[in-house]
């Protein structure tokens, strides 16, 4: 089965009259009736245990009643259903607070949600969430060079999580070989049909893959940048990620990322079910994968219902 029939096999009972009623529940719940909601999964759960849409839909509906035991309950019922978690139910628990926050990253739920997201995704970040993450991170990565006395030049980088290449224009020029993955097709379609300022392809190199997984391809000591632009937000646990970083970049490389952040210690789930990471718990994983600090500072690459969201924008050097 492929991965877009097991998402669609999750999505629904087999049942087209338990689908019905499955529409009839979110739209009450989209309305602002959770109790309405609960009361119609209660009945189409009874007759359809195996439906992990609802069962999902069944958590938000005991949550926003302030049933979150229940809420709970649903959502690892979602997890034993379908272990790949398409749902991001592991997120719902952790922001909660049922689930330890770096144990709670759902790759399935995250290419998912950014292969719906592909067509728009440009304009809805750069022009409704006022996204800037690719030019702040530039800034940073020009003040380090200039304040090391180095080039602003790099034969070798890696755009993680590059989406539809928006990193990747912003850097284009100063890049040698150009390389991106991404979790979601799409984006990596839309990426590839990208064009850079001499009318050849903006990226050298694209892949379909997740981060961590991704770097574990690539050869010892053979980049000298590494970009993660608003990537991490998808991620609870960097451990990983940073010592796979610490093992591709040649010494003086650099990994250069955003991430939202929080006044509080360690990683947390936010409403917006994206993960956030305190400052000192960023600078102990760095420091533990051999990477040092260079740069820390507050900055927020995009808004939320206008709001601008807290974050930071990092680099680290291999020494």
């Amino acid at each position: 089965m492929t991965e877009k029939a097991l998402s669609t096999h999750f999505a629904s009972s087999g049942d087209p009259a338990l689908d019905r009623r499955y529409g009839w529940a979110k739209a009450a719940f989209d309305e602002g009736d959770a109790a309405a909601a609960a009361e119609i999964l209660d009945q189409t759960l009874a007759q359809a245990y195996h439906f992990t849409a609802a069962w999902h839909l069944y958590g938000l509906a005991k949550e926003a009643l302030g049933q979150r035991e229940d809420a709970a309950t649903a959502w690892r019922q979602c997890l034993d259903l379908d272990p790949n978690d398409h749902f991001g139910a592991r997120l719902d628990l952790a922001r909660i607070g049922a689930m330890a926050a770096e144990q709670a990253t759902s790759e399935n739920f995250s290419g998912a949600l950014f292969d719906g997201y592909a067509d728009r995704f440009d304009s809805h970040l750069t022009q409704t969430l006022r996204y800037n993450a690719p030019e702040l991170m530039k800034d940073a990565l020009v003040r380090c060079c200039s304040n090391a006395g180095r080039p602003f030049r790099f034969d070798m980088v890696h755009d993680l999580g590059c989406g539809t290449g928006l990193m990747g224009e912003a850097i284009q020029e100063q890049a040698g070989y150009l390389a991106g993955c991404d979790l979601s097709p799409r984006m990596i379609e839309k990426a590839r049909a990208k064009t850079g300022v001499d009318g050849q392809p903006l990226y050298d190199k694209l892949s379909v893959a997740g981060l961590t997984a991704y770097l574990a391809s690539r050869p010892d000591r053979s980049a000298d940048l590494i970009l993660a632009a608003d990537v991490f937000v998808y991620l609870g646990a960097l451990e990983a990620c940073f010592a796979q970083s610490a093992r591709v970049l040649e010494t003086g490389g650099l990994l250069a990322f955003t991430v939202q952040t929080h006044e509080g210690e360690g990683v947390v789930v936010g409403e917006d079910r994206r993960f956030a990471h305190a400052e000192g718990w960023l600078r102990e994983r760095l420091v533990e994968a051999g990477l040092s600090p260079l740069l820390a500072e507050p900055a927020s690459t995009r808004q939320d219902r206008g709001v601008p969201v807290p974050g930071l924008i990092v680099v680290a050097e291999l020494r």
